[in-house]
């Protein structure tokens, strides 16, 4: 079994119709959204450790809540390079994704101030968002 698919089965198993109703009605605009928490998102990363090809596939799913918040802890800060992280901030679809990203990956890299700097001069739809947040976890 394709391990995507593996990791369907279990935001199905962990389905949550009311959390899922909540966030849609917050604004989340993916189309399919299981509705599982941070710590069962969480755990589930921890089983799956750092691995940046699954986080890609995993991100490149944009029709799925879960899979691109998933991505975000399946990254490895230690390898992700400076302009895939500048393409992962541009390409986040909503201030829960930007949250989760920085508080993930972004805040933990080496280079997040220059990362910040950057994502604060993009037009990119929630880039001022995403380097406020960055921001708020490197100064404050």
């Amino acid at each position: 079994m394709d391990i995507i698919n593996q990791i369907h089965k279990e935001f199905f198993a962990l389905r949550n119709g009311l959390l899922a109703d909540a966030v849609r009605k917050a604004g989340c605009k993916s189309p399919r959204i299981f509705g599982l928490n941070v710590p069962q998102l969480s755990e589930i990363a921890r089983r799956y450790g750092r691995d940046n090809e699954l986080a890609d596939r995993l991100w490149n799913e944009k029709e799925c809540r879960e899979s691109r918040l998933l991505a975000c802890w399946i990254f490895d800060p230690e390898t992700v390079s400076e302009e895939k992280a500048m393409q992962l901030a541009e390409d986040v679809q909503g201030v829960e994704e930007a949250d989760i990203l920085v508080f993930r990956l972004l805040k933990r890299l080496p280079y997040a101030a220059d990362l910040l700097a950057r994502l604060e001069t993009s037009d990119a739809p929630h880039a001022a968002y995403t380097a406020k947040m960055l921001r708020s976890h490197l100064y404050d």
